[in-house]
C-alpha cells in the first residue's frame, strides 16, 4: 500500500491546501520521499483482489498499525490532533482479519523509543496511508471474492469526515521547533512498515 499516491492524490483533492517550503508537510514528504518510494515498489507485485494477497496487505498494515496506534495513545494530547481518537484504525484492520478467518495476534510497543515531539511524524504516514487507501479500496471492492471486499473496514475508515484534509490543517500549524523530532518520527514510522513487509 502507497501511504501516499502520486502528488498526494491531487494535494488530497484540493482539499487541504498546498504545503509551502515551511510546513511542516513539505518537509515531512522531502524527508519520507525515499521511504515511501520504497514502500509503494514493495507492494506493487500485489493484487488486493485475491484473498491471499489481500491478507498479506493486512497483516502487513497491522503489524505496523497497532503498535504505533497504541504507543500514540500514551502520548501527551499536545502532540496529537484533537481528534485522535476517531482517527485510530488498528481495530477496523482486525475486524478485517477476523472476518477473513485470520488469527490475529497483538504487536507489543516495547521496541518503540519514540520522543513525544516525534508524534507528528508519525501520524502523517498513518494519516496518509489513508490517499492510498482511497485507490486501493477500489481494487479490493472489484473483487470477485465476497470475502474480500465484505472486510474493508480499515480502507474504508473514515468516509466521507474529510480527515485528511483537517490534519494537515493541524500538522500545517504545528511550531517549527516540531519540525526535525517530526521528520526523525515519520522515518521512524515508514522504517516499521518497510520491516513488516519484509517480514510478511
Amino acid at each position: 500500500m502507497a501511504p501516499f499516491t502520486e502528488a498526494e492524490i491531487a494535494g488530497a483533492r484540493a482539499g487541504s491546501g498546498q504545503a509551502t517550503a515551511t510546513d511542516l508537510r513539505f518537509r515531512l514528504r522531502e524527508a519520507t520521499d525515499a521511504a515511501h518510494r520504497r514502500l509503494d515498489a514493495g507492494f506493487a507485485t500485489r493484487d488486493l483482489t485475491r484473498r491471499v494477497d489481500y491478507v498479506a496487505f493486512l497483516q502487513t498494515m497491522a503489524a505496523a498499525f497497532a503498535p504505533l496506534e497504541d504507543w500514540l495513545d500514551g502520548v501527551d494530547p499536545v502532540f496529537l490532533p484533537p481528534d485522535w481518537a476517531v482517527r485510530r484504525r488498528a481495530e477496523a484492520l482486525r475486524a478485517d482479519l477476523i472476518g477473513l478467518g485470520v488469527a490475529v495476534v497483538r504487536t507489543s510497543t516495547e521496541a518503540l523509543r519514540h520522543s513525544e515531539a516525534e508524534a507528528p511524524g508519525i501520524l502523517y504516514v498513518l494519516e496518509g496511508s489513508r490517499l492510498g487507501g482511497q485507490v486501493l479500496l477500489r481494487q479490493v471492492l472489484a473483487s470477485p471474492d465476497p470475502l474480500v471486499h465484505a472486510n474493508a473496514r480499515f480502507l474504508r475508515h473514515g468516509e466521507g469526515q474529510r480527515l485528511w484534509a483537517s490534519f494537515a490543517a493541524w500538522l500545517s500549524a504545528r511550531p517549527a521547533q516540531d519540525h526535525d523530532a517530526a521528520a526523525r518520527g515519520a522515518l521512524r514510522a515508514f522504517a516499521l512498515f518497510e520491516a513488516a513487509q519484509v517480514a510478511g
